[in-house]
């Protein structure tokens, strides 16, 4: 049945009358989400790392501090999700790998410094970002940050050197603080790419679409110049993925002798990946050496940033990274957290269903019925479906993508603890709970329930790390 605005704003606006004063809802904290957003632009432009009238200001610090606490003031605090328990964990085991491997307190407390901005800003945007409207801006924050970085580095291409006064490394395009790494340039953009195409096909302004297809085609062109061969494997995996889910295998392999051709022109060393290759062999080495720092450390690991200090250059694998620095027990914790993360946005892609149990179905037939049935189900009920609206299906799409992205390109960047992984984190947490509040009958993900999936999971990974760095060694030798 068709309702008018109208009609639909007067049963939104009756049912949030009838809402309980404390009860949690999809657009809770507005005034700290406000500065939630000013703070992640902020982080992306970095003014005052270039502007001299600001430079040096504790900007990014201010900002946070102030969203935490306008959060906290805000009242309605649910934190329910697993994610959220799993990176506190991970937040108090890192420093306490710290002080066993004998480094003391004061660089525990360093790494807590390191680790705190990270985990609130997942903790922010998971806690307040939960309609689809601050799910969108989230998106379009990234995007732009994404649009940023590109054009800056166009900038360095055609004149040497970006409006930030920074220079491009080896030919390289890079921004500034954080991202004065062109990998971590690359894991921007090609991790905003989902959302790029996501926004363009949800808007109905043909003037939104063009500009976003025009940020599409300068990211595009900004990975190009990123010349990061992860990066341009992480496209090619993000595509991949798109095009199995879309069009099946048959179609995808079709689609990928044009796609190939394609990934190569965007990167000039990706030909050069080989186990002997010189950059590659020194990667392959560091895996070698964190898997032996794992084998010494199996429980606390070498400590929590100090992989370097055991190695001449750092892992160069999240994955490994993490292994070697904080044991099992930390790798657990953080491949946990990820992976829920990426978990809860294929979830919502799909339609739950829901079988009732035969005694449910019993005593529902025994009250329809004017005979009393307690044993015998006479008239079966149908299986009841939770029906994900199709925007929510398409969000948790984007961030999917997304992550497959990050988790393609991090395997070959020592990228544990980026703030492109945690921005991620968040938005994916936030819309899986924004999804509940919208439908209740969405179940919760209970970590408790799927503890021995993940136990699993996790053993898998380990053992196939081992294997593939042994594969290589061999090969390269």
């Amino acid at each position: 049945m068709y309702k008018d605005k109208s009609t639909t704003k007067a049963l939104e606006s009756s049912s949030a009358d009838a809402l309980p004063k404390n009860a949690v809802t999809d657009h809770p904290a507005g005034l700290a989400f406000f500065f939630l957003v000013l703070y992640v632009a902020v982080v992306f432009i970095r003014p005052q790392e270039y502007i001299p009238a600001i430079l040096d200001w504790p900007i990014i610090p201010a900002l946070l501090l102030i969203t935490f606490l306008l959060w906290l003031g805000a009242g309605n605090i649910e934190l329910k999700a697993a994610p959220f328990y799993l990176l506190s964990a991970l937040f108090l085991y890192a420093p306490l790998t710290v002080v066993l491997a004998g480094e003391g307190f004061s660089n525990a407390l360093d790494a807590i410094s390191q680790l705190a901005p990270l985990y609130l800003t997942f903790l922010l945007i998971a806690a307040t970002a939960l309609s689809r409207k601050r799910i969108r801006i989230m998106m379009w924050l990234m995007v732009g940050g994404a649009v940023l970085f590109s054009l800056h580095g166009i900038q360095q291409e055609f004149t040497g050197v970006g409006w930030t006064g920074e220079v491009p490394i080896a030919g390289r395009i890079r921004y500034i603080g954080i991202f004065n790494d062109p990998n971590d340039v690359g894991l921007s953009l090609v991790t905003a790419l989902p959302m790029a195409m996501y926004l363009m096909h949800n808007s109905n302004s043909k003037v939104i679409k063009l500009l976003l297809l025009l940020g599409v085609g300068s990211i595009l062109w900004g990975i190009s110049l990123t010349d990061s061969r992860g990066t341009t494997l992480a496209l090619g995996a993000i595509l991949g993925v798109y095009s199995w889910r879309r069009y099946g295998v048959f179609k995808t392999l079709i689609i990928s002798m044009i796609a190939v051709p394609i990934l190569f022109a965007l990167s000039s060393r990706l030909d050069t990946i080989s186990p002997g290759e010189a950059s590659a062999l020194g990667r392959v080495e560091a895996w070698y050496e964190g898997m032996l720092m794992l084998r010494e450390n199996p429980v606390f690991g070498v400590g929590f940033g100090l992989f370097s200090d055991h190695h001449v250059r750092t892992a160069h694998n999240s994955y490994v990274l993490v292994l070697a620095e904080q044991g099992i027990p930390g790798y657990f914790l953080w491949f946990s957290y990820v992976g829920i993360c990426l978990m809860l946005m294929f979830r919502l892609q799909k339609q739950e269903k829901i079988t009732k149990s035969p005694w449910e179905v019993v005593a529902e037939n025994s009250l329809d019925s004017n005979e009393n049935h307690f044993f015998l189900a006479e008239k079966p009920r149908p299986r009841k479906e939770i029906i994900i609206a199709k925007e929510d299906q398409a969000i948790a799409r984007a961030l999917f993508l997304s992550f497959v992205g990050f988790a393609t390109a991090s395997f070959f960047l020592s990228r544990s603890y980026s703030m492109q992984l945690f921005l991620l984190c968040g938005m994916a947490v936030a819309h899986y709970q924004g999804t509940r509040l919208r439908n209740p009958k969405l179940p919760e993900y209970r970590f408790t329930d799927h503890f021995w999936f993940w136990i699993i999971i996790c053993g898998i990974s380990i053992i196939t790390l081992y294997l593939v760095v042994t594969v290589l060694l061999r090969l390269s030798s």
